[in-house]
């Protein structure tokens, strides 16, 4: 069943509230967020808005999306606190302020398509270099890692895309991951730094979806009841980033890389 934006609240959870699959696919969505930031740094993300627009129309869902993401942010940057690099993050910060600057801007002009599609095969290039370097030369493949360096023209390139990919559909991970993956951090950094970073660019969306009209009270309301999702969330994304190598660490999120750009692609041709 799916959310009708022309019904008010009190009349959509009536009907809705016979479905027991459309607080599930919510509640899947918000989970597989929260294990993301806190022990993938963002990298399982790229399902979760997806997955909301199931049963959510986009906009309903990015604005939904909104506050359980900051309030994700907060726990998951007072867990990393320690360990992010910011001598790497200022410059993504940078880069991801001016792409949401420019995708608030050009909102009701963009050919939104087009910019997913080309984030989503440049996820699906990446992650297939890192398994193919992997493949057939490993000892090539973590000099090919140490040797990319953080530069201010790689950050600004592409965490602006991360940042205007964010704005519009959630989908700024995978641009972040695409410049920060290379540089070869532990997983406790990674993890980290991407947290600090999605956390200020995600506090400057406030303003913006304001005056765009984009979150309103029922929004809210529904966020408010997906509240309960996020600690269970965080605390097994914590948990598995504990458990695992920096080996494995990089592995899954290099599969999740490329998981979310077919994801992606597929979510706009089809």
């Amino acid at each position: 069943m799916y959310y009708d934006p022309s019904l008010n609240l009190y009349k959509n959870f009536l009907l809705l509230s016979t479905d027991p699959f459309f607080f599930l696919i919510l509640g899947t969505a918000v989970f597989c967020v929260a294990i993301s930031k806190s022990g993938f740094g963002g990298g399982l993300g790229g399902l979760g808005f997806p997955i909301m627009v199931l049963v959510l129309p986009p906009k309903f869902a990015l604005a939904v999306f909104l506050p359980l993401i900051i309030l994700t942010d907060i726990w998951v940057v007072f867990l990393w606190r320690k360990f992010f690099l910011f001598h790497i993050l200022w410059m993504m910060v940078l880069g991801g302020v001016i792409g949401q600057l420019a995708c608030w801007f050009f909102f009701n002009h963009l050919n939104d398509k087009s910019i997913l599609i080309l984030i989503g095969l440049m996820a699906l290039i990446t992650s297939s270099k890192y398994f193919i370097t992997k493949l057939f030369n490993k000892e090539k493949s973590y000099q090919i890692k140490n040797l990319i360096k953080p530069t201010i023209v790689r950050a600004m390139g592409w965490c602006s895309l991360s940042g205007f990919a964010s704005f519009i559909a959630w989908a700024g991970s995978i641009p972040a991951q695409i410049f920060l993956l290379p540089i070869g951090i532990d997983r406790r950094k990674f993890v980290a730094t991407m947290s600090f970073y999605f956390f200020f660019i995600n506090i400057t969306k406030i303003p913006f979806f304001i005056n765009l009209e984009i979150v309103n009270y029922d929004s809210l309301f529904l966020s408010m009841i997906l509240l309960p999702v996020l600690p269970l969330g965080i605390i097994f994304g914590q948990w598995l980033n504990l458990k695992i190598s920096d080996k494995l660490f990089y592995n899954i999120s290099h599969v999740a890389l490329f998981l979310c750009g077919t994801n992606l692609i597929m979510k706009q041709i089809f």
